[in-house]
């Protein structure tokens, strides 16, 4: 049973991480209000004209909706379909994707039909039920794969020294701080980003992407299909940790991984970390909170758990009592983290639920929020879907350099 985000959100919001692509709901009104929501929440670019009056935005700023109601169900929605379709396709969207909400679906509108008439069939896809279904990580992963293979770009030859990175989306925390650090780093190791799949990319990004050397996986749990199918397709390796960057050592580790593979120097990349490692030292120095045995429980993907109890673990000597993993069928780490919490003696808080008051609780941000204010924690910390109440005007990711001085900033200063 999915309890939180599920295959649906992740399509749409896949769809929504690309910056010149839209998603065209065909449902009912209600389906789509969260959705714009968290769209707009994470990524904010409402496009000009959609007011209140303008057809199928009807006053929301992003997730255009056909807006089915009773009587469609008898006889049909596909002239809603097909005038939303032409609607979408004049406000020069370069990508747009159809989803039919699960009622919608029973109606049987022939989507493929309007795509056609619409003469956009080389830049739309359906997402259907096997997309929808299952994981929130299966549904941004399947549906980026398939953006890339419905654009059918041609690799002409791979640019030297060049990369794309994978994995990150606009439910990442704060993606983009974590999509410009990431950058930074890459390029001080001499390595040009042609595109970061999903995460703020253009379609033309997305088509360039092909000419990449490598990938770099910062997320597993949000690329496996997708690198197999630049591999399949184009010959492209990706290199991945098997879990995230997530904590100084972490982020070295990948700074490393991406040397050893591509032959390039690490050390500028490590001095940029070093940088930020030295600070958070000054600054711990410089607290009068001593973290040391403090108790913390963690709910989130296994690729960010992992990492980031190892380093709460052997770095601030915090104690967990609870880490629980979020089901998204990614494995790697999901092993790593096992045998980490057996070697330490600490299997017995895998997939504990949390119990009595803590110090810490790492999850959403909605309970992180909630955990906090109902006295279950001495901090909730946000490091993963984000929360609506809570908006990041300085950078706070949870990946890389920044993202390990947002979490400490966040333990160790219990006003801010």
């Amino acid at each position: 049973m999915l309890t939180g985000p599920d295959g649906f959100i992740g399509a749409v919001m896949a769809i929504e991480g690309i910056s010149d692509a839209a998603v065209l709901l065909h449902g009912p009104d209600g389906c789509r209000k969260n959705l714009t929501v968290l769209s707009n929440k994470s990524y904010p670019r409402p496009e000009p004209g959609c007011g209140v009056g303008m057809p199928y935005y009807r006053g929301y700023p992003r997730v255009p909706c056909t807006g089915v109601l009773s009587m469609d169900y008898i006889h049909g929605a596909y002239e809603k379909l097909r005038d939303a379709l032409d609607f979408v396709k004049a406000k020069n969207n370069s990508f747009v994707a159809v989803v039919c909400s699960p009622g919608a679906s029973l109606i049987g509108d022939d989507c493929s039909k309007a795509i056609e008439e619409c003469g956009i069939s080389d830049k739309a896809i359906i997402l259907d039920a096997h997309v929808l279904s299952g994981p929130f990580s299966d549904g941004m992963d399947l549906t980026i794969a398939r953006v890339i293979e419905k654009l059918s770009s041609e690799r002409s030859s791979p640019i030297e020294d060049s990369v794309n990175i994978l994995g990150l989306n606009i439910l990442t925390k704060d993606w983009r701080t974590a999509v410009e650090e990431f950058r930074t780093i890459f390029e001080l190791m001499g390595l040009k980003v042609i595109c970061c799949v999903g995460a703020g990319s253009s379609i033309e990004e997305m088509r360039e992407s092909v000419n990449a050397q490598y990938n770099i996986v910062l997320c597993p749990e949000y690329a496996r299909t997708t690198a197999s199918f630049y591999l399949e397709r184009y010959g492209i390796e990706s290199i991945s940790l098997g879990y995230s960057p997530v904590g100084f050592d972490a982020t070295d580790d990948m700074i490393g991984i991406v040397a050893q593979m591509t032959g390039k120097d690490p050390s500028k990349a490590k001095e940029y970390v070093d940088r930020f490692r030295k600070r958070a030292y000054e600054c711990m120095l410089s607290g009068r909170n001593d973290v040391h045995g403090r108790s913390f429980a963690i709910e989130a993907d296994p690729s960010i758990t992992y990492p980031l109890t190892k380093w709460l673990f052997e770095s601030l000597s915090m104690v967990p009592a609870s880490v629980m993993i979020n089901d998204t069928g990614y494995e790697g780490a999901d092993e790593l983290l096992s045998m980490f919490l057996t070697e330490n003696n600490l299997s017995g808080c895998l997939n504990e639920k949390r119990r009595g008051r803590l110090d810490v609780i790492l999850c959403d941000g909605n309970t992180a929020q909630l955990e906090q204010a109902s006295g279950n924690c001495r901090r909730g910390i946000d490091i993963s879907f984000p929360s609506i109440m809570n908006t990041d005007f300085r950078p706070s990711p949870v990946l890389g350099p920044s993202g390990a001085m947002y979490i400490l900033d966040r333990i160790v200063n219990p006003m801010l």
